[in-house]
């Protein structure tokens, strides 16, 4: 049971250092993907980091539960 967060964790902890980081253009892919719903908006990269910098930071918290979790179960 404790491999679900773990796992959940870890990925969207990969997924938000890529967005934020810009990991190979990620962030400007998503930038011009039919996904951006303001497509000629200035603030639309930083916004997509501002993302990326939060579920980075949910992804360290839900991968730290998954290992105090799987400790203590």
């Amino acid at each position: 049971m404790f491999i679900i967060p773990l796992i959940l964790g870890l990925a969207c902890l990969t997924f938000g250092l890529a967005l934020a980081t810009n990991h190979r253009g990620f962030r400007d892919r998503l930038a011009a993907s039919p996904i951006n719903i303001a497509p000629g908006d200035t603030k639309v990269p930083g916004t997509f980091k501002a993302v990326g910098v939060m579920a980075s930071i949910l992804g360290v918290f839900m991968t730290l539960f998954g290992v105090v979790f799987a400790i203590f179960t």
